[in-house]
Parts: C-alpha cells; structure tokens; sequence
C-alpha cells in the first residue's frame, strides 16, 4: 500500500536561495515552486523482496538564471530550508 506525503510548501512560493560565490561573498538567489510531483522508487532486498517508496519533489524555476528549472526533493529543499540555506520569500495563499 503506498501513501501520499502532502507537500509542505505550494505552488507558487517564492523561495531565496544563499549560495557562496566564488569570492567568497553570498549570492541570493530566487526560485520559485513551479510543480510538485512524486516518483516511485523500488529496491530489492538481499532476501529478493521488493520495497517500494514514494520520494516527495518539488520543480524549481530559477528566476535569475534564465528560467532553468531543476527537480529537488522535498526533503532537501525542507532541510535548506531548516538549516537557513534557503528561506521563504513570499508564499501563496
């Protein structure tokens, strides 16, 4: 039986992204949620069953580079989040 994990952030949310650049300085970045889908994964175990697992993503925009988009999961993009990597810039209703 597999369940569906509800994402913690919309559609729509417009996150800052601090990366360091290469003087050393840090750069903001927007990226804006674009979608939120799951992808199924399977490992098989050494006594040959099959596990199977749902991994939460979000679709990023990046806004200052040209609209490049690149999918994250959700967990990653929580704990930059958590961690003050990332933070929240504006968020739908």
């Amino acid at each position: 039986m597999l369940f569906t994990k509800k994402q913690k952030y919309k559609i729509g949310t417009l996150l800052r992204y601090k990366q360091a650049a290469e003087n050393g300085d840090s750069v903001l970045e927007q990226v804006m949620i674009v979608a939120i889908y799951t992808i199924m994964g399977q490992i098989r175990t050494h006594e040959g069953l099959i596990v199977q697992n749902e991994v939460p993503m979000y679709k990023l925009m990046y806004l200052g580079d040209g609209g490049r988009k690149e999918a994250q999961t959700a967990k990653l993009v929580e704990d930059l989040i958590y961690h003050g990597k990332m933070e929240i810039a504006a968020a739908p209703d």
